[in-house]
């Protein structure tokens, strides 16, 4: 029996790790799998391997319709417009990059979206911090 770190344990961790992300966290791992795949993808263009970046393009464009999907139209009605854009202009970017052959537009988009994911991060950390000191709230200490 392998006791490794792939297969289904791997599968079972990530499954129980995604069921257990805040929304942030969860934004968050979706753009850090949409940067692998566009990497990929990129030098894919570079080897002009069609068929594998192809399908890193797939999977990084179904990464961004869950993006957008996540979406919460009673937020924030100016931030959620943003990330719209901001979503729909990364794929365009990445299938005119793909499309042009020119891997450093796809790049581009590599590095606009580990800035994003930062965020997200930081407003996952944010949330988990609040949650830990909420039950010691003031009124919580005083009977």
């Amino acid at each position: 029996m392998n006791h490794g770190y792939g297969g289904n344990h791997a599968n079972s961790y990530l499954a129980q790790r995604i069921s257990n992300a805040s929304p942030e966290e969860l934004a968050g791992m979706l753009l850090g799998g949409a940067e692998r795949f566009l990497t990929q993808a990129a030098a894919a263009v570079r080897s002009e391997n069609h068929k594998e970046k192809a399908r890193l393009l797939s999977r990084t464009s179904q990464i961004m319709q869950r993006l957008l999907a996540m979406l919460n139209p009673e937020a924030d009605r100016q931030l959620v417009n943003r990330l719209h854009g901001i979503y729909i202009w990364w794929i365009k970017e990445m299938f005119e990059g793909s499309r042009r052959n020119r891997p450093e537009q796809i790049e581009l988009v590599v590095r606009q979206m580990a800035a994003l994911r930062g965020g997200w991060e930081e407003l996952g950390t944010r949330r988990v911090k609040a949650q830990a000191i909420a039950p010691l709230s003031v009124e919580g200490l005083v009977g």
